[in-house]
């Protein structure tokens, strides 16, 4: 064998060990939380909140490394009510190309569920407060609040002040390649504020005397709109949610959240 058909060869051996060894580089990268996020000590619960907010400034501009797109705003297609017949509040309302705005400015104030024991379902619970949450979309509305007749099709914007979130997960433990992965399996947020202003644009084709009065008595009785269409919003929520949290834990094995004790 010549010279240069051994080096040659020796050349094609460096290569193939270059690009293994940047092979398990991917691999291992692949299970880095985003910078600035950084691993915590197991039940250090100042440490985790200081992580979450980092989690959602970073994700305010997205996480293209794990397909999240950015949140700031958060963006959902649809949100419809159909309206209680029996209820001071029989209204139908379509909302369409909804955008969240300040979501991602909430400051957490408590993470807990975190478990060692990986033999069953972990339950996460999480809350937060948002000073302020705006909330706009296209609307298509028709029905009575109270006893007054509504209609309209137009531009809605929602104020939310002081939000108050309680967000609670299920956590499914699977074991993949000897590794342990979480995965979403139920969500539910329950939230509280202490005021909603409300406007819409084209309410009655644009008469102002009737929009005025009726959104004085919108804006007045918020609690009784609120009521009926929070819960609506939080499940949208919940599964956008749980569909960000997918795709942000998916390839990241539970032994690598924690800094070992």
């Amino acid at each position: 064998m010549g010279l240069n058909t051994i080096y040659e060869s020796n050349q094609k051996q460096v290569l193939l060990i270059l690009s293994a060894v940047l092979s398990i580089q991917s691999c291992v990268f692949a299970f880095e939380f985003p910078e600035p996020i950084t691993r915590c000590h197991f039940a250090d619960e100042k440490c985790m909140i200081e992580q979450a907010h980092k989690l959602f400034e970073k994700a305010a501009t997205g996480v293209p490394e794990r397909d999240i797109p950015a949140l700031e705003p958060m963006k959902l297609d649809k949100i419809e009510m159909l309206g209680d017949k029996n209820s001071a509040l029989k209204i139908d309302l379509i909302m369409n190309d909804v955008e969240i705005h300040n979501y991602t400015k909430a400051r957490v104030i408590s993470i807990k569920g975190f478990s060692k024991n990986l033999s069953k379902p972990m339950k996460l619970v999480s809350q937060n407060i948002n000073p302020r949450i705006t909330i706009k979309s296209k609307y298509k509305i028709n029905g009575n609040i109270l006893v007054l007749p509504i209609r309209g099709e137009g531009e809605l914007t929602m104020v939310l002040d002081n939000v108050k979130t309680r967000f609670s997960t299920t956590l499914k433990v699977e074991k993949r390649d000897g590794k342990h992965f979480l995965s979403g399996d139920t969500i539910k947020l329950e939230t509280q504020m202490d005021n909603v202003h409300i406007d819409m644009t084209n309410l009655f084709n644009g008469d102002k005397t009737l929009s005025e009065s009726m959104l004085q008595v919108m804006n007045e009785n918020w609690r009784l709109l609120s009521d009926d269409l929070t819960p609506i919003i939080n499940k949208a929520l919940g599964n956008k949610v749980k569909e960000l949290l997918q795709k942000f834990f998916k390839d990241i094995p539970y032994e690598d959240y924690f800094l070992t004790d």
